[in-house]
C-alpha cells in the first residue's frame, strides 16, 4: 500500500472515531470519549510520518479538503464538549444551592444538642 493510500485510510479511521466520539459526547458517555480520544493519539503518530514522506503539494491538492473537514468536526465536538461543561456546572450550582438551603432548613427544625450544653454553662 503506498503512503497515500495509506494516509487516506488513516484519515477515514480519524473521521470515523471523531463522529463516534461525537456521539458519545452528547450521550455523557465519558469513558467512551476517552477511548475514541486515545484511539486519535495512536493514530497521530503515523499520520505525521506518512505525511512527511508525501512532498507538499500533493498532500496539500489531495488531502486539503479532507484535513479541513476533520478539523471542523473536531471543533463541532470541542463546542458540545463546552456546551455539556457549562450545563453539568450549572447543574453543580444548582446542587450546592439547594445543598445551603437543606442545611438552613435543618439547622431551623433540628437544633444541635451542643447549644442545649452551652446555654447551661
Amino acid at each position: 500500500m503506498s503512503a497515500t493510500d495509506e494516509l487516506v485510510a488513516l484519515y477515514e479511521q480519524w473521521r470515523n472515531l471523531t463522529e463516534d466520539e461525537g456521539r458519545s459526547i452528547e450521550a455523557g458517555a465519558w469513558p467512551e470519549v476517552e477511548h475514541f480520544q486515545s484511539a486519535k493519539r495512536r493514530l497521530q503518530p503515523r499520520i505525521t510520518e506518512l505525511s512527511q514522506r508525501i512532498d507538499a503539494e500533493t498532500h496539500e491538492g489531495q488531502f486539503r479538503a479532507v484535513v479541513e473537514s476533520l478539523m471542523e468536526l473536531e471543533r463541532r465536538n470541542s463546542s458540545t464538549l463546552v456546551r455539556k461543561r457549562q450545563v453539568a456546572e450549572e447543574q453543580r450550582l444548582e446542587l450546592d444551592q439547594a445543598t445551603r438551603n437543606l442545611r438552613q432548613l435543618h439547622k431551623s427544625y433540628v437544633p444541635s444538642s451542643r447549644t442545649h450544653w452551652q446555654s447551661y454553662s
